[in-house]
């Protein structure tokens, strides 16, 4: 092999390399953030009404469960752009046998004593997630262990402090 070929082989692997190394870094970067809930993970969340004795949740198990970081934003001026990770509430329903039209309304209650009902059209037009984390940090004291989030909604939907969901038949 002459020193042009050799220059050029040289040229081919650091060009295969270095995209080798791009597509490794995007794949890196696409899908959920892992978001470290150490602080929270055994604080729980209670599932009523989809059974007949409440289901406790830990926020361990949420982060076991198909979670997704998603990008979106209140249609209300108080919260703005978030990036939220955390399990749909149809990936929680269904690893209990259940699914969001199965109930005519769902009340999400914070210990903060805020709560918010949906009704079934809302809950069935719209994504419903349990946020973990947003931004890539865990929930901070005023959100923890779990904040609902809707995309594109108002953010008076998006309850902070999540102690329990109520599912009504």
């Amino acid at each position: 092999m002459n020193v042009r070929n050799r220059k050029n082989l040289r040229i081919i692997k650091s060009v295969l390399l270095i995209t080798c190394l791009l597509i490794t870094s995007m794949l890196a970067s696409c899908g959920t953030d892992d978001i470290d809930i150490s602080s929270y993970e055994n604080e729980r969340i209670e599932l009523i009404g989809i059974e007949e004795e409440p289901i406790s949740l830990t926020i361990a198990d949420l982060k076991a469960m198909d979670c997704k970081t998603l990008k979106t934003e209140s249609t209300s001026d108080k919260i703005g752009k978030v990036r939220a990770t955390g399990p749909e509430l149809d990936t929680v329903l269904g690893s209990l046998g259940a699914a969001k039209a199965d109930f005519s309304k769902i009340i999400i209650n914070g210990s903060d004593e805020y709560d918010v009902k949906l009704l079934k059209d809302y809950i069935t037009e719209h994504d419903i997630y349990l946020a973990i984390g947003i931004d890539g940090e865990p929930l901070d004291e005023e959100s923890a262990p779990c904040r609902i989030i809707i995309p594109k909604s108002d953010s008076a939907y998006w309850v902070r402090m999540v102690k329990s969901i109520e599912f009504v038949k």
